[in-house]
């Protein structure tokens, strides 16, 4: 039986896959490559590597919260590159932080946002 998390961890995981994906594939692939010569090694490197990771991406102050976070990465990651249950494609669509910044338009005047205001309250 799997456990239930709370959708704060399933959020937080997913974001820092989708927005820092080379640096969670690259710790990945390194413990695969520790797996060959000692497999407790590999899992013990991987989620020490994600718990570093979690707390430099995040303001989580509670260490069992940011324990639960680097665990799920783990298990979002198998789920990504074994199961084939989704994309890291899928994921982005959602789960993206926007670069972009928010533009507002400044070619209104006080007395013209005014008068609208005006406008749509009678």
């Amino acid at each position: 039986m799997s456990r239930v998390r709370p959708k704060v961890i399933k959020d937080a995981a997913k974001r820092i896959i989708v927005n820092y994906w080379d640096v969670v594939k690259e710790i990945w692939d390194r413990a695969e490559e520790m797996a060959y010569a000692d497999p407790a090694l590999a899992t013990d490197y991987r989620f020490r590597m994600y718990k570093k990771l979690v707390e430099m991406t995040t303001n989580v102050n509670s260490k069992s919260v940011r324990n639960r976070i680097a665990g799920y990465i783990i298990t979002l990651m198998k789920q990504i590159l074994y199961l084939g249950r989704f994309t890291i494609e899928e994921l982005a669509t959602k789960y993206k932080i926007k670069t972009q910044p928010i533009t507002i338009s400044t070619s209104e005047t006080s007395e013209e946002s005014a008068k609208k205001k005006e406008g749509s309250s009678s």
